[in-house]
């Protein structure tokens, strides 16, 4: 993935105020579920989220695992699983996860429950704290475990902007919480990840430079995922401004005088890779 976009910057305002506030939240909270992109795990989570979590109970969700390479995405559950830490994926638009969660956080449970029973308390609700940057499925997460739209959910960044604690069934409640990114990124990597995959706003970084990034990755490790989507063969047998011209000969994008389009190729081939139209694809593997 390109390196040429250094210290990128883009830290809305709400996203302070959420993360200065996010400390007292953990705190009360019983288990902390950190929610990542599968076709990204690594770069979709915000360093200083992990900082603050500590030694609170945590597991992760990969969201979007339909969109994602299955064998990549095994490495990656791996990867997280033996540094102690309980991770699973799912296609949240499909698969119902209470239950799944519900088995993860069973130890934790039990425990709770013999401290109340010591202390002659009442059984309490267990409390979960939704957390991630923006747009890897936190509200769809949610909206699943409720079994309806109890938050808003889109395909762009910056949708939840406060916090908000909703009941769930069998004595839960969870809060959810804005995204938030970390405040600037010194890999440039990561943040051509997180623009391609819509964690970034648009006009942050120009979409040909992504598009361009996108197809040098994909050459590398995916040289035929655009074959049936746009005809392509094999991307090793052509530049990227060539790959461009197809996809703009493909799908009608042409200029008064019916020149190609790149600018729409470009966001054509960003916008599949968001859809997954592209087949399942990782942005990134674990370093082993």
């Amino acid at each position: 993935m390109s390196e040429q976009l250094k210290n990128v910057h883009y830290y809305p305002g709400h996203m302070k105020k959420a993360q200065d506030s996010l400390a007292n939240f953990i705190k009360s909270c019983d288990l902390i579920v950190e929610i990542a992109d599968a076709r990204a795990p690594e770069s979709t989570r915000n360093p200083a989220l992990k900082q603050m979590i500590g030694n609170k109970p945590h597991l992760i969700v990969l969201s979007k695992s339909d969109t994602s390479d299955p064998a990549t995405l095994n490495l990656w559950i791996n990867y997280y699983r033996n540094q102690g830490t309980i991770c699973f994926a799912a296609d949240l638009k499909s698969v119902k996860v209470f239950n799944i969660l519900r088995a993860q956080a069973q130890p934790l449970i039990e425990k709770k429950r013999e401290k109340e029973a010591k202390l002659g308390m009442k059984k309490q609700p267990i409390r979960l704290l939704i957390m991630g940057i923006p747009n890897v499925g936190k509200s769809t997460f949610i909206n699943n475990l409720a079994g309806k739209n109890v938050v808003k959910a889109a395909n762009t960044p910056g949708v939840t902007r406060a916090q908000q604690w909703i009941k769930l069934p069998n004595d839960f409640v969870l809060l959810d919480t804005p995204g938030i990114l970390p405040m600037n990124y010194p890999d440039g990597s990561q943040a051509v990840r997180l623009a391609l995959l819509g964690s970034i706003k648009e006009s942050v970084l120009p979409n040909e430079e992504l598009s361009i990034a996108l197809i040098g990755y994909l050459r590398e490790e995916y040289p035929f995922s655009l074959k049936e989507r746009f005809g392509i063969e094999d991307l090793r047998e052509l530049t990227s401004d060539e790959i461009l011209i197809k996809i703009a000969e493909k799908r009608g994008f042409l200029l008064q005088g019916g020149s190609p389009d790149i600018s729409k190729s470009a966001i054509s081939l960003i916008r599949d890779l968001q859809d997954g139209n592209l087949g399942g694809i990782c942005l990134e593997k674990p370093r082993c």
